[in-house]
């Protein structure tokens, strides 16, 4: 495993996905062949769109789709700005660690959407496809995909111009991390 410690600017990166900097090798056998070992899973995160509101001078406001592999996680890390997250598809595990958000479940097509929930701080959250998260600005959180496929999430977030747009909060060990793109 490898520990990080990681803050990015919105210029350099592609939300949270791309908080994972450092490479981690897989450990070979003294059987391996000399060939490289396969790569680890990694985050990666694709940049959708984004500009500047008029209605939000000095503000800009991205959509980015972020997938994490199985047994890939984020650290504890805050948000200066305010996000809405779509899962897409998998199970997606989410901690609130502080700040305020609320989450909407999925309903069935054509029925009304349910009613939304505070979050509640350091309680998981476990969130599937068709769930929606609202995370405030300021928010502490950590997430994680303990499920056996791909999460794929939708992410919008609204930021200042130039402002980092995440940031680790403590070192913590990842599941070998690979270079943002």
């Amino acid at each position: 495993m490898t520990r990080i410690r990681v803050q990015l600017s919105v210029p350099a990166v592609a939300l949270l996905g791309l908080l994972l900097v450092a490479s981690g090798a897989a450990a070979q056998s003294p059987a391996a062949s000399p060939a490289a070992s396969p790569a680890a899973p990694a985050i990666s995160a694709q940049f959708l769109g984004g500009g500047e509101p008029a209605s939000a001078p000095g503000y800009e406001l991205t959509l980015r789709r972020v997938t994490m592999p199985p047994g890939t996680g984020i650290a504890p890390h805050t948000h200066p700005g305010a996000l809405v997250l779509y899962v897409e598809s998998g199970t997606w595990n989410y901690t609130s660690l502080s700040g305020t958000g609320r989450v909407t479940r999925a309903t069935v097509p054509g029925a009304s959407p349910s009613p939304a929930e505070d979050l509640v701080a350091n309680a998981e959250l476990v969130l599937t496809a068709g769930d929606v998260l609202y995370v405030a600005e300021g928010a502490r959180d950590a997430v994680s995909n303990m499920g056996d496929e791909d999460v794929v999430v939708l992410v919008v977030g609204l930021t200042r111009v130039g402002e980092k747009f995440t940031t680790l909060t403590e070192d913590v060990p990842m599941a070998s991390p690979s270079p943002a793109s």
